[in-house]
């Protein structure tokens, strides 16, 4: 049995990304949380994709499938956090994402 190939940058198609800042406190609305999410498509199925963060940025991750694919475009999704994090009290304007095309600025938005 072959052992999965290494994570990478991703290679996705049409990659969309989106940060937005959601606060969960009336009287501290300077307190927020902070989510990312990532959209695009592969020319086969069997990929997952995933965020990483590294030193104030983040990174768009891709694990190749292994074994046998269906080669049709398949569309995937990506968000950030993964699992429960704590609120930040200042969040930046933008977030910098980057992927195997390159560095992406993204602007932070708040939740609505």
């Amino acid at each position: 049995m072959s052992s999965a190939p290494p994570s990478e940058l991703s290679h996705g198609i049409e990659i969309e990304y989106k940060a937005f800042a959601r606060s969960f406190f009336q009287n501290a609305p300077e307190a927020a949380v902070l989510y990312l999410v990532a959209t695009c498509s592969y020319g086969s199925t069997g990929f997952t994709i995933f965020f990483e963060r590294d030193s104030g940025q983040f990174k768009l991750m891709e694990q190749p499938p292994t074994g046998i694919v269906n080669f049709l475009q398949t569309f995937y999704a990506a968000s950030w956090p993964t699992q429960g994090v704590s609120f930040e009290s200042e969040l930046p304007t933008h977030v910098t994402i980057l992927d195997a095309q390159g560095e992406h600025k993204v602007e932070v938005k708040p939740w609505r």
